[in-house]
């Protein structure tokens, strides 16, 4: 017995403990950036110091929301939507939900629900004539998918026809494209051939006339060296004659 007396007793200090470090660090975590609203039907002031005497920012209604920032005193430093910072009586706010908004939230969800209910009424009486309508409109639908489906496989077939074209145009084409290549090259060669026969021409013009110049000095030449030569045996001709006598 004293056991389980000592049990219980641990057990619930446990939980004791438990329970106290959860509310302070729940109070520790709240005091930072936490959200409190302005006190029910009453307008408070944001003032610029933490004193009753210190001028005022803004004012403030009720279920405004603030951001708390720091807490001093009977006073907290705070920030609203509009990006004001200032201090307000702690008094004055509260982290309960205000119950303006509250009754706001509660009218927003009886709205939406009265118009839920209404849309299932609505379906409820119309169903059975929306049935044969439903139906219809299944057909048309069927009969439309149909008709795309057809003119999806006219589609597919005249493209599987364009593709065996495309196909031939292309085989042609490279057939066509190999001729070509093969054209050029004898162009080409014919063309470095012409070139290669146009110098050798060339070369022998040049040297034709080489030897055609060649040739006429020779004979230049040769008829001067027989002039000379028979201008020599004239004249030694001469001499023996005038000796003779």
């Amino acid at each position: 017995t004293k056991k389980n007396f000592g049990e219980i007793a641990l057990k619930t200090s446990w939980r004791l403990t438990s329970s106290i470090l959860l509310i302070l660090l729940c109070s520790i975590s709240t005091s930072w950036a936490e959200t409190r609203y302005v006190s029910d039907l009453i307008v408070v002031s944001l003032r610029e110091q933490p004193q009753n005497s210190a001028p005022t920012i803004t004012y403030l209604r009720t279920d405004t929301a603030v951001e708390v920032l720091e807490e001093t005193g009977e006073y907290i430093k705070a920030r609203t939507k509009e990006g004001e910072v200032g201090y307000i009586l702690q008094k004055h706010l509260t982290t309960a939900t205000p119950k303006p908004i509250i009754i706001n939230k509660l009218q927003k969800e009886r709205d939406q629900l009265a118009g839920t209910v209404e849309e299932i009424r609505q379906q409820a009486a119309s169903t059975t004539s929306q049935s044969s309508k439903s139906q219809q409109e299944l057909a048309l639908q069927l009969i439309d998918l149909r008709e795309n489906n057809t003119a999806l496989q006219d589609k597919w077939t005249q493209s599987q026809a364009e593709l065996k074209q495309a196909l031939q145009a292309y085989q042609t084409l490279q057939n066509d494209a190999k001729e070509v290549i093969a054209i050029t090259a004898e162009r080409d060669q014919l063309r470095k051939t012409n070139q290669e026969l146009s110098a050798k021409n060339i070369a022998l013009d040049e040297e034709i006339g080489s030897l055609t110049r060649t040739a006429v000095i020779k004979w230049f030449l040769a008829g001067a060296g027989v002039l000379f030569l028979g201008w020599l045996i004239g004249k030694s001709s001469g001499k023996r004659r005038r000796g003779s006598f």
